[in-house]
C-alpha cells in the first residue's frame, strides 16, 4: 500500500496527541505537518515533545502547508473553517472530527466538498456508526408508542454539548422517522415545561470526571423500555478509526464522503 503523508490540525489536543502517536506507529502513515492555533504555548515545539509516544521531528506551525494527501482536524470551529479553505486551495483532502451543535457551521464546512474529498464525522468509530444505524431501525420498529430520550456523558474538559456523537445518533434517527433534528430535539428540562409531547426527542448531556465517552439510547413505551449504549474504553478508537479514514480517502474524487462508506456499513 502507499504511505499517506498526514497533517493533523489540533496536535496538542487531546486526540491530536493520541492521532500523533498513532500516526508515527503507522507504517502506512508519513506524519509530515502538525498544526495548531498560533498563540499556542507549544507553538515552534517538535511533536516528540508535545506527545513523547510520538517519535517525530516535525515542529508545530500553525498553517497547512503543500506536501500533504490528507489533513485530519480536531481543532475548534473557526479552526477547521480556515483549514477548510486552505486545504481547498491546496488541493488536500479533509478529515474533520471537529465537533458543535451549529447546524449553519456544518453545512458551511460542507461546501468544500465541492473542491476536495472530504469527511466530516461525528465520530469515527465502528461500534458508534453501527449504532447510528441500528438505533434508526429500531426507532422506525418500534414505531410511535415509543419515547426516545438520548443520554451522553464526556469527561469534564469538554467544552461542547451535546456531544457531536449525540447529534450523529439524533439525526440518523430523525432522518428514519421523519422527525426534525433542528425542531424537535430539545435539550434537557426545567421549570414548567408541560406534557412531553410524542415529536419530541430528549437530549441529555452529563459531563463527570474521565468519562471518555457514553451514549445511550432509549426506547420507552407504556410497557417496555429498551437501552442501547455504546461505551468507549479508549480515546485511541477514535484516533485510529480517523487514520484509517486518512488512508480511505486518499486519491478519492471530490465529494462529501458519510464513515458509513469508510466503513462499509
Amino acid at each position: 500500500r502507499m504511505v499517506v503523508k498526514v497533517a493533523i490540525s489540533g496536535a496538542a489536543g487531546r486526540m491530536g496527541r493520541r492521532l500523533l502517536s498513532l500516526a508515527c506507529a503507522d507504517k502506512e502513515v508519513e506524519l509530515v505537518q502538525a498544526i495548531e492555533y498560533a498563540e499556542h504555548p507549544l507553538m515552534g515545539k517538535k511533536v516528540r515533545e508535545v506527545e513523547p509516544e510520538a517519535q517525530s521531528d516535525v515542529v508545530i506551525t500553525s498553517t497547512l502547508e503543500s506536501g500533504v494527501d490528507v489533513v485530519i482536524d480536531f481543532s475548534s470551529p473557526q479552526g477547521t473553517l480556515a483549514l477548510a479553505k486552505r486545504a481547498e486551495q491546496l488541493g488536500i483532502a479533509l478529515v474533520i472530527g471537529t465537533t458543535a451543535k451549529d447546524f449553519a457551521w456544518r453545512a458551511e464546512v460542507k461546501k468544500s466538498a465541492a473542491v476536495v474529498p472530504l469527511v466530516h464525522a461525528h465520530n469515527f468509530s465502528l461500534g458508534v456508526n453501527l449504532m447510528c444505524k441500528v438505533a434508526a431501525q429500531m426507532a422506525k420498529s418500534l414505531g410511535e408508542d415509543f419515547d426516545i430520550e438520548i443520554v451522553e456523558g464526556h469527561h469534564h474538559h469538554k467544552v461542547d454539548a451535546p456531544s457531536g456523537t449525540a447529534l450523529g445518533i439524533a439525526t440518523s434517527i430523525c432522518q428514519e422517522i421523519g422527525r426534525d433534528v433542528e425542531k424537535d430535539l430539545v435539550y434537557g428540562r426545567e421549570g414548567q415545561v408541560g406534557k412531553r409531547t410524542k415529536r419530541e426527542i430528549g437530549m441529555h448531556a452529563l459531563r463527570m470526571g474521565s468519562e471518555i465517552g457514553l451514549h445511550t439510547v432509549y426506547y420507552a413505551s407504556e410497557y417496555e423500555r429498551l437501552e442501547f449504549t455504546h461505551r468507549a474504553s479508549s480515546r485511541d478508537v477514535f484516533a485510529a478509526g480517523a487514520i484509517r479514514t486518512a488512508k480511505w480517502i486518499k486519491g478519492k474524487p471530490a465529494a462529501y464522503y458519510e464513515m458509513t462508506n469508510v466503513l462499509g456499513l
